[in-house]
């Protein structure tokens, strides 16, 4: 009698389990109903995240999906947000952002796109870094070696260093002859660049650009360097000089070392060589009338810094010199002196003795002297105290354009 009890209360457990369980889930299939079916609209297929500046630009490309109406884009934790429009088109389409004033360091953005009953996708994440103020300060412009202008004036030549590493080239800003801007940009394989168009005595700037990887969207830049380029200036075309050879002036010596050799662009001996007289002088005829800016001149590199290689000298300039070789119609334009640079006595040069002389003495003329056609050195003592004199080649440069 107890075991049929006992059945009889275990099916009377199984009939209200089971009445229990079809009314709960009659219920949750209701809700369901109610509350409509979930959706959820497609997610971004990719996202390519690229650094720059204290920003960052974000790639989304978009899936498949023709419902898509807006993206939001989150960073921060959560802190910081924009959200973006969407208008699809028939192919695969792809939403350029730039995320704006960011502290330098990494990023994770989380984004979502939104149908227009605003569904939420499924988030997706990516990650990048912005660079700034640490990255950019380590950065170094390229060394510009020199500023040289080419012998008629017309171009201006600049010579770079190595690049250091990492460089992507140097943009270079300056002034065209007409007053207008101009950049190019230098490769960074490039050592000479020439400038065919400056507005002399005006600023160059230039700056190394360099990216931290290769996705970066923009190049980073140190502080600009900056130089004056110089004013116009062109060599006197020595193909124009000949010898004028007056009464009173010397003439070569005899040893081959003849005075078209001062001009003839050959830094190797011979050069001229004078007579046994000091002080002696003599002219050259130009061709045509010029204001010297400053002149440069050439010992023998067999002698330097000795023997006959002149050490003083005098320039003069006429418009139409004495016929008898008087210096009556001559002005005088300066006083010269060779310099050594090591100051040693004579017979004993540096290295930075040797490269100075052969690089030629630069010598400076007075702003403002007039022009002349003809030229007069007058040469007063050499290096070694030597009975003749000699010089190896002259180049005279000028600011006349014409």
């Amino acid at each position: 009698m107890k075991w049929i009890n006992s059945i009889t209360v275990l099916g009377m457990l199984l009939v209200a389990g089971m009445l229990s369980c079809t009314k709960t889930s009659g219920d949750a299939y209701r809700r369901y109903l109610e509350s409509g079916e979930l959706t959820y609209p497609g997610r971004l297929d990719t996202v390519i995240v690229r650094p720059g500046h204290n920003r960052i630009l974000l790639s989304a490309v978009l899936g498949n999906d023709p419902l898509i109406k807006r993206l939001t884009i989150h960073w921060n934790n959560g802190r910081d947000s924009m959200e973006v429009p969407v208008k699809r088109t028939k192919g695969v389409d792809t939403i350029d952002v730039l995320v704006p004033d960011l502290r330098e360091g990494n990023y994770n953005f989380t984004l979502y796109t939104y149908d227009k009953e605003n569904h939420q996708s499924v988030v997706v994440n990516a990650f990048g870094v912005a660079y700034g103020q640490n990255y950019t300060g380590s950065l170094v412009n390229r060394t510009l070696r020199s500023v040289e202008q080419s012998e008629d004036g017309q171009n201006l030549v600049l010579n770079w260093g190595e690049p250091a590493g990492g460089e992507l080239g140097v943009d270079v800003d300056y002034t065209g002859a007409n007053g207008s801007a101009q950049k190019i940009t230098v490769a960074p394989t490039e050592t000479r660049t020439v400038l065919p168009d400056y507005q002399d005595r005006s600023l160059l700037s230039y700056r190394s650009k360099y990216k931290p990887d290769s996705t970066a969207f923009e190049f980073f830049y140190p502080a600009a360097s900056t130089v004056t380029l110089p004013a116009f200036e062109r060599r006197l075309p020595k193909s124009g000089f000949k010898v004028l050879e007056l009464p009173t002036d010397v003439k070569d010596g005899g040893y081959g070392w003849l005075l078209p050799y001062l001009w003839d662009e050959k830094y190797d001996p011979p050069g001229f060589a004078t007579q046994s007289i000091i002080p002696c002088w003599f002219t050259i005829d130009c061709g045509s009338a010029a204001a010297l800016s400053r002149f440069k001149v050439w010992q023998a590199n067999d002698r330097l810094y000795q023997l006959e290689s002149v050490k003083t000298f005098e320039l003069y300039g006429s418009h139409n010199p004495a016929a008898d070789g008087s210096w009556a119609s001559w002005t005088k334009i300066g006083a010269y002196q060779s310099v050594k640079p090591s100051g040693l006595p004579v017979g004993e040069n540096t290295q930075a003795d040797i490269d100075y002389a052969k690089a030629g003495e630069e010598f400076a003329v007075p702003e403002g002297t007039a022009k002349y056609r003809y030229y007069r050195l007058k040469l007063l003592s050499n290096w070694g105290g030597s009975n003749f004199m000699t010089l190896e080649e002259i180049t005279f440069y000028t600011r006349d354009r014409q």
